[in-house]
């Protein structure tokens, strides 16, 4: 068995690798060669006024890789004023500053565990590849700007994906933080040799892109529709809380990569703000009314009009039609209860590199291992 950390994934990963990995597990996935169980969080007291535990597990399976992957973690989540008025959601794991997420890999031949995965890097790539998916198929082909609002991973990866399908020349970043909006356009220029300039509000990142992406940890909109432009495709990391009314107004079509419509339309009602921040999701919480009060209440964008929406697999089948002209906005929703299939899918990749080019420390697989059957 293998122990994979941070830098040996990001060793051994490239965004065009996962873009790959991911539509080719998605591809299994509506074949009936895949399978994968939404993400589902618990939440309870943690006896710290600020914050409340929360825990998220995902899993799925992938054929190529012959994989079952799920992903945990477990964070103390607490709530912070930021800027233009928003509110964001931090969390850590022990002390501020250290996480705790894991992938365990195991065998879909012989049952036995293979991997288990810190899923820091591995997840920011996970997801700027499924952005990177989205728009190879709905942005523009002359998409050359790039509005990102958000200067973390996410937002990283997210621009490696979107210069990997699209001629990009040029980023402008927006986050409320100086300092992290002007170390994201120095570094994300190095890296991609292409300008990006910081900006000093959210709508000027929109300003003038084909491709708007929302990185960040809010749990308030950080983007308005009016400030879409014509043509523009719009991803977020926060599905429906990142985005205001007058946007799904503006969007002219959303695409899911749930297998069909009403699945990924399904819709959790809730008053409670913690099944709220969980969203499509199910939330398991414990906690007295005083415990629960102390979680802010989000709004959530209501479910898209199903006229709206249309599945990945329908385009890939030609039954949907996706963008037909430069005019249209389009968008890619939240993860869409197919998590399970992308950690499989990066995971299993990852797993199968780390083997070519022995990388991660080896573990007894015998540790994991006993003889009373369970």
């Amino acid at each position: 068995m293998l122990l994979i950390n941070n830098d040996q994934v990001k060793e051994l990963l490239s965004i065009d690798q996962c873009i790959d990995a991911i539509e080719e597990g998605l591809k299994e996935y509506y074949r009936g060669d895949a399978t994968c169980r939404p993400r589902i969080d618990v939440w309870a007291p943690c006896g710290q006024a600020e914050g409340y535990y929360q825990w998220g597990t995902m899993e799925g399976t992938n054929r190529r890789y012959s994989v079952f992957a799920i992903r945990m973690k477990s964070d103390i989540a607490y709530w912070v004023k930021g800027g233009e008025g928003g509110w964001t959601q931090e969390k850590y794991c022990q002390a501020p500053g250290k996480f705790c997420g894991l992938i365990m890999l195991f065998s879909l031949g012989n049952a036995e565990p293979l991997a288990m995965i810190n899923d820091g890097y591995l997840q920011h790539m996970r997801v700027g590849a499924t952005a990177g998916l989205g728009a190879k198929y709905l942005a523009r082909k002359d998409a050359a700007q790039v509005g990102m609002i958000g200067s973390g991973g996410m937002a990283r990866t997210h621009a490696l994906a979107f210069a990997a399908v699209r001629p990009i020349k040029r980023i402008k970043v927006y986050s409320p933080n100086e300092i992290h909006r002007e170390d994201y356009a120095r570094e994300m220029s190095a890296v991609l040799g292409i300008e990006t300039i910081p900006v000093e509000r959210a709508r000027q990142a929109a300003q003038g892109s084909e491709i708007v992406s929302c990185c960040t940890d809010s749990v308030v909109p950080v983007i308005k529709g009016e400030w879409l432009e014509e043509g523009s495709f719009l991803t977020t990391v926060k599905g429906g809380v990142e985005i205001d009314a007058r946007t799904l107004e503006r969007v002219n079509l959303f695409m899911t990569f749930s297998p069909n419509v009403a699945t990924s339309r399904t819709h959790i009602e809730a008053e409670n703000p913690a099944q709220r921040i969980s969203g499509r999701h199910k939330a398991y919480v414990a906690g007295r009314p005083e415990d629960i009060s102390r979680i802010p209440k989000v709004e959530r964008m209501k479910p898209v009009d199903s006229s709206k929406v249309f599945s990945f697999r329908d385009l890939l089948a030609g039954t949907a039609k996706g963008r037909e002209d430069n005019r249209q906005i389009l968008s890619l929703g939240g993860g869409q209860g197919i998590q399970g299939i992308q950690f499989a899918s990066v995971g299993g990749l990852t797993y199968h590199l780390a083997k070519e080019k022995s990388l991660g420390r080896g573990l007894p697989t015998e540790w994991f291992l006993q003889t009373i059957r369970n």
